[in-house]
């Protein structure tokens, strides 16, 4: 199994190796933890294969819930 966070560093190193901005790629990071985070203290999930839908929706409905992104920035987060 892979861990969430595993997966992160991976992605930034293959960013960083493509030659993507560094100012893109730390955006990208942070919202990736941020969604770690979410996974991990809100549904207790660490393992990438344990990702459902519903725990994707769940992020979602506390993205709006805190109500300071409009959906722009929810499907940029998704897309992250």
């Amino acid at each position: 199994m892979t861990k969430i966070k595993e997966l992160i560093e991976d992605f930034r190193l293959n960013q960083e190796i493509l030659g993507r901005e560094k100012r893109y790629v730390d955006l990208c990071v942070f919202r990736l933890y941020r969604w770690e985070k979410f996974t991990d203290n809100e549904l207790g999930v660490t393992e990438t294969e344990d990702v459902t839908q519903l725990h994707i929706k769940k992020f979602i409905q506390e993205r709006q819930r805190e109500g300071s992104e409009v959906n722009r920035t929810l499907n940029n987060n998704i897309a992250s």
